[in-house]
């Protein structure tokens, strides 16, 4: 439904509130202060953790006004609301905004809006941070102005408002960002996999499903989307939108039909706009390896074609790419033995890309804050491939009870502990794999910080070691 900031470049809000000051709330709150808008900043934590973020970014003295410990009815004092990815968006105070017609928008709205750039958009349950960065690297191996943001972790609206048309934003969008759109319309949208994920949030798979599902609700025939044709139910989009779009699919191998890229051997081929042919002759030639980022490397390349890029220019970039920190991360190796760090892992699925990529057993450490994940799905590759399992953090206990018998099973309060009693169940040649599958906000502040207490875990056995 239109609105009065339907031109928010030119017209900005006299007072806007901004629900969670986490970093895209805070990103928000600067965009409109430095536009003179009033702003009023909510959220759910003490008084005393609030002003300490307002102070660290520098606006405990800016004019912004600011309430601690819930979200109330000032927020219906303003003419905008934009709702952080962290905050329910069926909260009472935005149920009552949303009755008065006051626009609820989410910080990816509000990027949008703002920007010049089109946008690229990649959203889906597992392996999207891996996807947007091989997408970024491809895009700017083509000579374009990139700029990656969004659920990766820079903000988009702290990147957008200086833009020019001519570059191009590669955005990673999670289901929480997608609840609060409007009019965000990318010029190619892609949904890699659906999978049993955040039940801690949504009361049905379906809702989960149906969130993702908004990243395309705005495309028109001028735009694609790109879809997982491997995955079931991204399959039935695809049916469902291509009167809507232009559809691209990804997948494994070839199936012979419509605009495509996909696995050939250890090569990447294409299918599109009626021309056909390579984009990388040997997946080996990447940095990054495993058969999930094979395919991972097949959805961006899609994007990348649609977008306009050259098939050649495309698997250069697929190349250059290095691995992102905190997936499948080396972090070093102790009497023979390696650890590696995949923190961002928050899924079950993510679990099972990691101890399949080795080529011997692994000693897993897995846990977290519980999002209702069904890790029943991969106990055929526990089983196979995993030789210990250390358990941690909230979802321990039930995580235990879906893996009992496929391996020996040990539970551990602290990370550190994981870490000790993997070391000693491993032996010279092994590897030690950290890869939660859950969220991390049980013990953590967030999955960076969580990968950085298991290096530092990993350090300390190695100085005691050497002493």
């Amino acid at each position: 439904m239109p609105t009065k900031f339907d031109n928010i470049v030119n017209e900005a809000p006299s007072r806007v509130a901004v629900i969670g000051a986490a970093k895209s709330g805070i990103a928000a709150a600067k965009y409109f202060r430095s536009r003179g808008s009033g702003v009023f900043i909510s959220d759910a934590c003490s008084r005393e953790r609030l002003d300490e973020i307002l102070r660290e970014n520098g606006l405990i003295d800016g004019g912004i006004e600011s309430e601690a410990g819930g979200h109330s009815d000032k927020i219906l004092e303003c003419e905008l609301i934009i709702l952080s990815p962290g905050v329910r968006s069926d909260i009472d105070a935005l149920k009552s905004a949303a009755s008065k017609s006051i626009p609820i928008w989410s910080e990816m709205e509000l990027g949008f809006r703002v920007s010049k750039a089109p946008f690229l958009a990649v959203t889906g349950s597992s392996g999207k941070s891996t996807t947007v960065s091989l997408l970024a690297s491809a895009m700017a191996g083509a000579g374009y102005e990139t700029v990656l943001a969004g659920n990766i972790g820079t903000p988009i609206i702290s990147v957008t408002p200086r833009l020019s048309k001519d570059a191009v934003v590669v955005a990673e969008v999670s289901s929480f960002q997608l609840e609060a759109i409007e009019a965000f319309k990318p010029k190619v949208a892609a949904v890699i996999n659906l999978m049993k994920n955040h039940l801690d949030r949504y009361e049905s798979e379906e809702d989960y499903y149906n969130a993702k599902k908004r990243i395309a609700e705005n495309l028109t025939a001028s735009e694609y989307l790109v879809l997982n044709a491997d995955d079931s139910r991204l399959s039935q989009w695809a049916l469902e939108f291509q009167s809507q779009t232009k559809i691209v699919t990804f997948r494994a191998c070839d199936n012979g039909g419509g605009d495509c890229v996909y696995l050939s051997g250890s090569g990447i081929n294409y299918r599109f706009n009626g021309a056909s042919g390579v984009i990388l002759d040997d997946v080996n030639k990447m940095k990054i390896t495993g058969k999930h980022n094979h395919i991972n490397a097949c959805a961006a390349a899609a994007v990348a074609l649609a977008a306009g890029v050259g098939p050649r220019r495309i698997g250069d970039g697929l190349c250059a790419f290095a691995g992102l920190p905190h997936r499948l991360e080396h972090v070093g190796d102790l009497d023979g033995i390696s650890f590696y760090n995949d923190s961002k892992s928050t899924t079950a699925e993510s679990i099972e890309c990691a101890v399949c990529a080795f080529d011997s057993k692994v000693h897993l450490i897995a846990g977290g804050k519980d999002k209702g994940c069904d890790f029943s799905v991969i106990a055929g590759s526990i089983r196979k491939n995993v030789k210990s399992i250390i358990l941690i953090g909230e979802a321990k206990d039930r995580m235990s009870a879906e893996w009992v018998g496929l391996a020996p099973i040990r539970k551990t309060v602290t990370l550190a502990d994981a870490v000790n009693a993997a070391f000693e169940n491993a032996a010279e040649g092994e590897k030690v794999v950290f890869s939660p599958g859950c969220s991390s906000f049980d013990m953590f502040r967030n999955f960076e910080h969580r990968g950085e207490m298991f290096r530092e875990a990993v350090d300390h056995l190695a100085s005691r070691r050497a002493c």
